[in-house]
């Protein structure tokens, strides 16, 4: 949550070692933010992305 009652979410991405990009999105609720994260995740996996090893 940030300091306006919206739900903050940070997506980073780019080249393993490289300097990447990233950017901020908002969210007016919890169940929001998730249900992007979701669609964002399973278009990335069909376009052959796999997840990062943690």
């Amino acid at each position: 949550m940030n300091l306006f009652e919206e739900v903050s979410v940070l997506r980073e991405w780019g080249v393993s070692g490289g300097k990447g990009q990233c950017r901020i999105d908002m969210f007016g609720n919890l169940r929001q933010a998730s249900e992007q994260a979701d669609r964002l995740r399973n278009a990335a996996l069909k376009r052959g992305y796999c997840r990062a090893a943690a």
